[in-house]
């Protein structure tokens, strides 16, 4: 027997089902006092034999207050079946007995003292455990019907422990045979009846829940079960309840003239509004005795909590209608007899009050809260929490806590108790998390991932944020996730407020390996609250799941206004909303009051489905049986709608969503408004759910006939993938009687989750009192018109008649008749003759009007039509000066994080589609423009992105689209990256004018590629200024502004013009400049190659750069690249472009430094590949190179890194970047010494060249030997190069002379292994015969080249060291004569001293020179002149050194003196152990200006010739004479530096005033520390100690062996 029934009020006696047979009346089933506020199902087994009747009985007593009901009472044969929850009445409902136990639980009928809890008679079945003979405790464990889904479920049982100490019950989880740990645990203290209790269970699938308990010999009464249930989800912490869904596990104690706790709503004998969702519509329980003329007392008790953590925070909320109302109580329950008194209170000046305790109990406990009310008021409770840790003492208002995880995790909190858990890290590997992090896209950025983790329980990582205070409607929460793998993924997005946790967002399955961005409104919450990321994942199969970049957008509530302008609404707490969200269900005031008093502000018809569908109704034309569904959120997720609803923002409220009977494509499900009258300007707005099928739809009509035959669509669903509740509204007007109707279409797919919740008419909307039904014929009038859906006055009902056909457009506002097909109507070119066939279609200069672009931002800061004055900035516009654009401000201190600007919907496009528009960003901005556009799929792609401001009031940009075969958005999306605690910037105003698309239109073609050749002559041709970067492209012929950096002339004439960028200020280091081709058609085959000619010299030259950019996808490519000072002259550039994409060509060039001006001129694109050149690069092909047969191993041509630690090139000589190739010989363990691999040229005629010149790297500390030969054609070799051992990670120059030859030859490249070793790669680039002789080997002239001496680059020194002659055109700080030639066209080295700080150095280093007993000598040509000009210094470094981070090594000689305008020669004898490479160092003095130059450096085998031999000490030398010798040497050397310092006082108050009275010492011979030797004399051996000067830090002391010399 079935029926339903409702108890409610605060005292309602019982409701009885008896049962009449021939002898007597048996009581079958019974409840008593108030039950939850909703109908309630009941089943109860009858056996009929001998009944002869059925009859339920109502009670009342004398003080009763509240009702009983009952309804749809049905009677079927057979046992009763309920689906969610087993009582055990009818059968054991799949429940089993482990049977690897001697303990057995059985299904056993009530006793009149033992009554069963699901009939709460004699007349029900519970489960308990058997007794037995046995002499031996048994253990009995009851195992549930498995489950095989992964997911939290909450497991919630009534249960009742006798007397008697050895009675208990506890919960496990069974998996595999094997019992998880104890989940939940009840034993001592005896039952006083039947106690309910809740568990959460988590596992992997398929497992049981056990329920054991034991049997101990000589007890004849054991545990009882009854009413288990489960539900999906977590339970609420054990006694934490928000009462939206019930009582939990709270239970009414019935007592002797008392009354019951009541679940209610706001103004039934209590407050107005609940404390969870501040509303009327939320939930709490009330005590209230006014039905009473005497004091009367309430009990509930919670469950039993065993705390988990020795200290929790106890947390409530209470409401008392007035100071007499009462006295509530909360106590501590832990027996029969032990009760301890937590609060006790009598007044809550009658608003929601909160009382919050520590608790530390280590033994299991009960909350007992008493009211004891009069007859004069009540006392209301909600939100208790039982939650771990400490109770905050201090609540101070709390922010929004994102995350970005690069310096900690900002207070995030692993709350981990499973299996996994959640850890910071980064460039992980394998099973534990992503290589790269989203915030900076590197191996060196963080993020938060899940790892193993050896929790007992089986649940998920979960990972909590800081508390936050209240959020307002426009909440959204923004992070980036990477779900990877193949084990079982799942990541949720949940939010807590007290007890209650609502899921937001979820996702499982493997994503790849890339971080998507995850966004959800968290909207209106009304009470303190916390984010958390739950991940499980099985750590059995390679995959992550990882987290960043966490922000919450909009979510600080309005802020209050001195006054609002006339067409919004003021708030009571005087923040401002618009007119149209007042009564639209959406607290925008987060006050409540746009939702207060509708009635007064018009609108009535209002439905939030928590009372049922109000005045909407099923429709009699969609698919029978499926119609819209009334749904709580808790019960319909995750199978037929959303996990919360909109108005309470919660499990617990309602909504409704389309019938789950449809099934085909097409299928429909409706839902109708009440008939209005006819209306005009009638507004609905309403809020949906769509996370669904993008090819369902959902729509909203007018309807005025039966039929739905002349339906009129006035909104149609856009967005339908979205984890968040969506606002809409559309406007109509109507003639006639109409009807609204929502409808939903069954797509292609499988319908997942769609809801409509929260729907408002405006006061406009007149309904029928009479509710009469629509005609079932039609009537002669024009359908209802949608205020939103015209787009031009052609589309409008009431639009003029006009001449054209059909299948025309009518050129509206052109003067005459003017018709053109109606296919030519937005195709991206005018074709009426005032271009009225593109309105709406994307391109606008907001003369006018908006075009369609619309501002779609959530928050105060919208995208608004401005019109330009001096108060306005920017104070022109872009398309008159004095007309419109379009703006956004942020004002300082907003915390609104973006407004977007979007487009109307644009038509497909040709593949060469570009969007061209002229932007504005404030010069205090914090924050960035980007564009953003649909993808295909229905993500957004960022296409540009520019965070600086913009120097002139526009700048343009042109941006690539590329094809699109449907039509597609676009956003102008301005971001905020200002603080309430940045006080510095100013208001971040972003403007945007004059948007037009470049060569969209489909029958466009592209020139040929002949057409983007320029030599900018005449302006930049067909290229164009990028604008994403801060400095532009500059025209100029002549020389640059700086001096020692820049070209003298173009390239083309000498005299014309080139292109370069400015390096000196206001322009800074890293700056950027971007030229754009416009889209090229993909290569073809043969592909074509582009050139053009550039000039990099300076100091501080920085970088230039190639990439080739797609559209489609939009994605950028590095194809060549060079850093840093290329010398003093032009130089080609050939890159053979293949890509069979369409794409553009971008020239990006970087600022180094001050004195680094990059110039481009020349550029061409011809068909074909490039043509050869006297440079073998290999990036074609292997240049006709042979590999040889007779050696052991081949050189393998390769691009990009060898991805070996410590060793290899990361990328080619020729183009720096990973696309280029390079020969390479990798190395392994397995090599053996003296194994080779060789490599030999094309044949070269007798005669040709006399000097081979290539690039090799050899890094590692493994390195064998590199050997060039010159081989005749017989195959007789003659060794020309060799080099040895690690020469660090660079590319080196090599240089041979060729052995003149009568017979053709080749050249013969060898690789020789040193042995087994990792660490041993080499390779070799670039290889070039010239006819110009090589510079003697050891020996630089620098008249060609700067040999094999390098610059070591922006890393370490502040500049590089300059190739450069006397006659040079460009100005320049070098001598006016070199050495070698003694004439101005002669070349050498030299620094620019005109630029940099005090103190800045420039490297200039050597190859590497292996050991040798007899030494090196250095011998070079130096030139100082000028005042303060600074120090040169020659160091000697090795690996070992190097690799300790001292770039410099060991000091060998310095000089610091101006030595007049003539070139010296110094001389440098080294002796090292170790393979060692010389170092020049020159340090910047105080002094702008003055020559610092090299010429002719040699290094010579042997020592230096004036120096005499040194003999090694001799072993036997007693103690005493090296004592002696010891002595002696530093003796001599105080009294030298005493006399040299008397000497340097002399000689700075002579000449020049002292530097912080520290400067070197200065003579007029150059000054070595290591010999003493002055003006040409030696006068002893090295010492140790050397003079610095204090400002700048000093290398080590020299440890050498060596004797330097000087000949200065």
């Amino acid at each position: 027997m079935g029926f339903w029934y409702f108890m409610l009020g605060p005292s309602v006696s019982t409701l009885d089902l008896m049962v009449k047979t021939n002898s007597s009346e048996l009581l079958v089933w019974t409840r008593q006092g108030t039950q939850n506020p909703e109908w309630i199902n009941a089943q109860v087994s009858i056996n009929m034999t001998n009944t002869t009747q059925v009859m339920f009985t109502g009670h009342r007593n004398t003080n009763s207050k509240g009702f009983i009901a009952i309804d749809d009472i049905t009677v079927k044969e057979g046992a009763c079946s309920n689906q969610n929850e087993c009582g055990f009445d009818s059968s054991w409902c799949s429940f089993e007995n482990a049977l690897d136990h001697k303990g057995h639980w059985g299904r056993k009928r009530g006793t009149t003292y033992q009554v069963d809890h699901t009939y709460g008679t004699e007349n029900g079945f519970y489960m308990t455990v058997m007794i037995s003979n046995s002499t031996q405790t048994e253990e009995a464990q009851l195992l549930t019907p498995e489950f095989t889904s992964a997911t939290e479920i909450c497991v919630r049982f009534w249960y009742w422990i006798p007397t008697g100490s050895s009675n208990s019950l506890a919960v496990h989880g069974l998996r595999s045979g094997e019992l998880s740990k104890t989940l939940w645990q009840r034993s001592g203290a005896p039952s006083s009846g039947w106690e309910v209790s809740e568990v959460t269970v988590s596992s992997p699938a398929n497992y049981h829940v056990v329920f054991k308990a034991f049997h101990v010999p000589g007890t004849n009464s054991t545990v009882r079960l009854d009413d288990i249930s489960v539900r999906d989800g977590a339970c609420s912490p054990p006694g934490s309840c928000d009462f939206e869904s019930g009582q939990c596990t709270w239970v009414n104690i019935p007592k002797e003239d008392g009354h019951d706790w009541v679940l209610s709503r706001g103004g039934f004998q209590g407050p107005p509004t609940d404390h969870t969702t501040q509303t009327p519509e939320g939930w709490f329980l009330v005590s209230s005795s006014l039905h009473q003329n005497r004091s009367s007392v309430a009990q509930v008790l919670s469950e039993w909590i065993q705390l988990r953590d020795t200290t929790s925070c106890l947390t409530l909320w209470y409401h008392m209608d007035s100071s007499d109302s009462g006295t509530l109580k909360v106590l501590m329950r832990s027996g029969p007899s032990e009760e301890e008194l937590m609060f006790n209170s009598n007044s809550s000046g009658r608003v929601w009050t909160r009382f919050s305790k520590s608790v530390e109990k280590r033994k299991p406990f009960q909350l007992l809260i008493e009211a004891e009310t009069n007859n004069r008021g009540f006392i209301a409770i909600d939100d208790i929490s039982v939650t771990p840790g400490l109770c905050q003492v201090n609540e101070t208002s709390l922010g929004f806590v994102g995350c970005s995880f690069e310096n900690g995790t900002c207070g995030w909190e692993d709350i981990s108790v499973g299996q996994c858990e959640w850890m910071r890290g980064r460039n992980a590997t394998g099973n534990t998390g992503p290589s790269v992090d989203h915030t900076e896209g590197t191996e060196l950025g963080w993020y938060i991932t899940v790892m193993p983790h050896r929790g007992e329980e089986m649940s998920p990582a979960a990972v909590q944020s800081p508390t936050m205070k209240q959020a307002s409607a426009t909440c959204t929460l923004h992070f980036y996730y990477n779900t990877y793998g193949e084990d079982i993924e799942e990541l949720n997005v949940l939010l807590k407020e007290g007890s209650r946790t609502t899921s937001l967002w979820w996702l499982t399955g493997n994503h790849g390996d890339v971080w998507h961005h995850g966004e959800v409104t968290v909207g209106r919450i009304p009470q303190d609250f916390t984010i958390l990321f739950e991940a499980s994942r099985t750590f059995n199969r390679p995959g992550h799941i990882a987290v960043d970049d966490i922000d919450f957008a909009n979510c600080t509530l309005p802020e209050p206004q001195p006054v609002c302008p006339e067409n919004m609404f003021m708030c009571n707490n005087s923040v401002c909303v618009e007119h149209n969200q007042v009564c639209d269900f959406s607290d925008d005031c987060a006050d409540w009051s746009d939702e207060n008093n509708c009635e007064q502000q018009g609108v009535v018809e209002r439905c939030s489905f928590e009372q049922g569908l109000c005045f909407w109704e099923q429709s009699d034309v969609d698919t029978p049986g499926a119609g819209w569904m009334h749904h709580k959120g808790q019960e319909a997720w995750p199978e037929h709608g959303p996990p919360r609803d909109h108005t309470l923002n919660s499990a617990a409220g309602h909504y409704v969503s389309p019938g789950t009977h449809l099934t085909a494509n097409g299928q429909s499900s409706e839902i109708l408004s009440k008939t209005l009258l006819p209306s005009s300007h009638c507004t609905v707005r309403f809020f949906f759910f769509s996370l669904d099928d993008a090819t369902a739809r959902l729509t909203a009509q007018s309807r005025t006939l039966q039929s739905g035959s002349d339906d009129n669509v006035l909104w149609l669903r856009e967005n339908s993938q979205s984890y968040s509740w969506q606002r809409a509204e559309f406007a109509f007007s109507s003639s006639h009687n109409s009807q609204i109707v929502f409808r939903y279409e069954q797509g292609d797919g499988q319908r997942w989750l769609v809801a409509l919740d929260d729907i408002s008419f405006s006061k406009e909307c007149v309904f029928d009192p009479e509710n009469t039904k629509l005609p079932n014929t039609s009537t002669t009038s024009a359908p209802p018109t949608s205020s939103n859906t015209s787009t031009s006055p052609a589309s409008s009902s009431t639009a003029p008649t006009h001449p054209c056909q059909d299948n025309e457009f009518f050129c509206w506002r052109s003067a005459g008749n003017v018709c053109i097909l109606a296919t030519l109507q937005c195709d991206y070119h005018p074709n009426c003759p005032q271009g009225e066939d593109e309105d709406g279609c994307g391109r606008c200069t907001f003369e006018s009007n908006q075009c369609q672009w619309t501002d779609t931002s959530d928050g105060q800061s919208r995208w608004q039509r401005q019109k330009a004055s001096n108060n306005t900035e920017p104070p022109t516009d872009h398309t008159t000066d004095t007309g419109y654009f379009m703006r956004v401000k942020f004002s300082q201190g907003s915390t609104q994080i973006e407004a977007r600007l979007q487009s109307p919907p644009l038509p497909s496009t040709s593949p060469y589609c570009q969007i061209v528009f002229h932007f504005h960003i404030s010069a205090e901005s914090a924050g960035s423009l980007r564009v953003l556009m649909q993808q295909a799929e229905g993500g957004e792609a960022i296409l540009w992105s520019r965070s600086h401001n913009t120097v002139s009031h526009w700048t343009p940009e042109h941006l690539p689209l590329g094809l699109h075969q449907q039509p597609y958005k676009v956003w102008f999306s301005s971001m905020n990256k200002g603080t309430q605690t940045d006080t510095t910037a100013g208001d971040h105003i972003v403007a945007v004018d004059d948007i037009s698309f470049l060569n969209c239109e489909k029958a466009y073609q592209p020139p040929a590629l002949s057409a983007w050749g320029c030599s900018f002559e005449d302006g930049l041709c067909v290229w164009a200024q990028g604008a994403e970067d801060e400095l532009d492209w500059l025209i100029r012929s002549g020389p640059t502004e700086t001096p020692n950096t820049g070209p003298a002339g173009d390239h083309t004439t000498g005299k014309g013009k080139y292109l370069y960028i400015k390096s000196s200020p206001p322009s800074v280091k890293g700056n950027t400049a971007q030229l754009k081709s416009l889209l090229l058609p993909p290569a073809g085959e043969e592909g074509y190659c582009f050139t053009f000619w550039y000039h990099m010299f300076g100091a501080t030259a920085g970088s230039l750069r190639i990439l080739l950019q797609t559209a489609n996808p939009l994605k950028k490519t590095l194809v060549w690249q060079k850093s840093g000072n290329q010398g003093d002259e032009w130089l080609l550039v050939q890159s053979h472009v293949t890509l069979q994409r369409v794409h553009q060509v971008i020239l990006e060039a970087t600022v180094g430094g001050q004195a680094g001006d990059i110039a481009i001129d020349d550029m061409s694109l011809i068909s074909g590949p490039c043509p050869a050149s006297d440079i073998c690069d290999f990036e074609e092909g292997s240049c006709n190179w042979q590999q040889q047969t007779t050696d052991d191993f081949d050189w393998v041509r390769q691009s990009g890194s060898a991805h070996k630690p410590n060793t290899g090139p990361d990328s080619d000589h020729t183009t720096n970047t990973p696309m280029g190739h390079y020969y390479y010989l990798s190395s392994s363990t397995d090599d053996c010494a003296g194994q080779t691999a060789k490599m030999s040229s094309p044949l070269y005629p007798a005669g040709k060249g006399a000097c081979v010149q290539l690039w090799y790297h050899m890094y590692g500390k493994g390195m064998g030997m590199l050997n060039i030969y010159q081989q005749s054609e017989e195959g007789k070799q003659a060794l020309i190069f060799s080099q040895t051992g690690d020469q660090g990670q660079m590319w080196r120059s090599a240089q041979a002379s060729l052995l003149p030859r009568v017979q053709p030859y080749r050249i013969v490249v060898e690789g020789v292994k040193a042995g087994p070793t990792q660490e041993g790669d080499m390779a070799f680039d670039d290889v070039q015969l010239t006819d110009a002789q090589c510079p003697p080997l050891g020996h630089c002239d620098f008249e060609s080249s700067i040999c094999s001496w390098s610059n070591l680059g922006g890393r370490v020194d502040q500049g590089d060291w300059l190739r450069g002659q006397g006659a040079s055109p460009n100005p320049n700080t070098g001598p006016s004569v070199d050495h070698t030639t003694n004439s101005t066209h002669g070349y050498y080295l030299y620094v620019d001293s005109s630029v940099g700080e005090w103190g800045d150095m420039s490297f200039l280093i050597s190859d590497v020179f292996q050991p040798s007993t007899r030494g090196h000598c250095l011998i070079f040509w130096y030139h100082m002149y000028g005042n303060h000009v600074g120090t040169l210094r020659v160091y000697i470094n090795d690996r070992k050194m190097h690799t300790g981070g001292n770039e410099e090594g060991i000091l060998k000689w310095i000089d610091t003196v101006n030595n007049g305008d003539k070139w010296q020669e110094a001389r440098v004898s080294v002796k090292h152990q170790e393979a060692f490479w010389f170092v020049f160092v020159y340090q910047r003095g105080m002094n702008t200006g003055g020559d610092v130059a090299l010429d002719d450096i040699t290094i010579l085998p042997g020592g230096c010739y004036s120096e005499p031999p040194i003999d090694p000490p001799d072993d036997n030398i007693d103690m005493l004479s090296v004592g002696l010798a010891v002595g002696l040497t530093l003796l001599t050397g105080v009294i030298i530096s005493i006399f040299l310092f008397v000497l340097n006082r002399k000689y700075s108050t002579m000449n020049q005033p002292t530097i912080m009275n520290n400067d070197p010492i200065e003579v007029n011979s150059a000054f070595n520390l290591f010999d003493c030797k002055i003006d040409g004399v030696q006068r002893g051996t090295e010492s140790d100690f050397s003079f610095f000067n204090k400002l700048y830090n000093p290398s080590p002391n020299v440890t050498d062996t060596t004797v330097a010399s000087s000949d200065a």
